[in-house]
Order: structure tokens, then C-alpha cells, then sequence
């Protein structure tokens, strides 16, 4: 099964995290690097970034600020790479953090769900990642773990038809039936044209 993709979960990952680097390095020699990646000047970028990471190679945020040149490069192996090494120096550091852990989930793999349970453990209210985690369980077929996900996030996932069933399929494994009906109605409101929305609407109320 792909990816359901979820509207602005990863494109506010990616937010967050210039931010985050961004208001890191306001006072720091390197604010030009963060400068250049908010400019979406990429290559200027990892040009400044060599000669700062041969002075200062245990530097996280260095290594987090590569990671996030690359992956807007769409270059993923190279910025994993570097996310890796940020978190290696610093396990905690957010933007590293979440810049692995949107790669990982872009490309459907478990390895994103520990990268996400610590994101929570540092920010244990955070919707993105509550919503990332509620997809991969779910397409992982732990429907205990996606609910609960699913119930944290789940006015991300209002206008998201993908989403919405995702949340119903796994509320009816768990023999939740009467919110899996409702969930599901919220789908047919958004597409009421939709034969497939209702049809799953019908078949949770004959599992009760």
C-alpha cells in the first residue's frame, strides 16, 4: 500500500524546521546559511556549509542545516545522511529530528516511527507528528496504536477523504463501530457523489 498523502503535514515538517534552524542561528556567524535556505538558495548554501563543517564538524545544526539543503534538492539519501549524523551529535535536536523522520515517512518505511515517538517525547502534543504516526500505524496494520494517533490529530484530517477512511477502517478493526459510522459520514459529506464512501459507511453499520 502507498503512501496516503496527507496535505500539509510534511510541507509544515518542512516549515518547522527552517524556522527552527532560522531563529537557531540569528545571533551565529552562520545566520547566512539559514539565510540562504530561507531564500531557497540551496546550492549557496552548501557552498558556506563546506567550510563551516571542516571548522566546526560536531556542530548539529550544520549537519542539520546540509540535511534540509539536500532534501529540498530532492538529493533524500544525501540528506538522511546528514539528519543522521545531526542526530548522532545531538539525538534530541528537533530540526534534524523531524527532517529524518519526513523522509522516512515520504517513503512509506517503519523507520520513521521511532524517529516520530521521540519527536513526541520531546513535543508530546505536536498534531503533525500525532498524524503521521496514526498513517504509518495504520498501514502497518496496528490499528490499536493508529486510533489513538488518529484521535490526537484528528482535526487535521477534516477535510482529507484518505485520512478519514484510513481512521474508519481502523476504528472498525477495533470493533469501534458507531464512531467508524461517524467518521465515515464525515468522507460522504466531503464527496457525496462517492459510491466507495458510502459502501463503506454500509458496511460498518452490517459489522455491528
Amino acid at each position: 500500500m502507498g503512501i496516503i498523502r496527507i496535505r500539509r503535514l510534511c510541507s509544515f515538517f518542512a516549515a518547522a524546521l527552517l524556522v527552527s534552524i532560522s531563529l537557531a542561528q540569528t545571533e551565529d556567524p552562520t545566520n547566512a546559511i539559514a539565510l540562504a535556505l530561507q531564500n531557497r538558495e540551496f546550492e549557496k548554501a552548501l557552498a558556506l556549509l563546506r567550510p563551516a563543517l571542516e571548522h566546526s564538524p560536531n556542530d548539529p545544526r550544520l549537519w542539520a542545516m546540509q540535511g534540509t539543503a539536500y532534501a529540498r534538492q530532492n538529493d533524500k539519501a544525501q540528506a538522511l545522511t546528514a539528519f543522521r549524523h545531526a542526530m548522532r551529535l545531538a539525538p534530541d535536536y528537533l530540526p534534524a529530528l523531524q527532517g529524518a523522520a519526513q523522509i522516512e515517512y515520504e517513503a512509506n518505511s517503519p523507520a520513521a516511527v521511532p524517529l516520530l515517538n521521540r519527536l513526541l517525547r520531546l513535543r508530546p502534543q505536536d498534531l503533525t507528528t500525532h498524524g503521521m504516526l496514526a498513517i504509518l500505524q495504520y498501514q502497518q496494520g496496528n490499528c490499536n496504536l493508529a486510533v489513538a494517533h488518529f484521535e490526537k490529530a484528528e482535526q487535521i484530517f477534516n477535510s482529507q477523504i484518505d485520512a478519514l477512511n484510513a481512521y474508519a477502517t481502523c476504528l472498525v478493526r477495533v470493533r469501534q463501530f458507531d464512531r467508524a459510522i461517524e467518521i465515515f459520514q464525515r468522507g460522504v459529506a466531503l464527496n457525496p457523489e462517492d459510491a466507495r464512501e458510502r459502501q463503506s459507511r454500509a458496511r460498518a453499520r452490517r459489522s455491528m
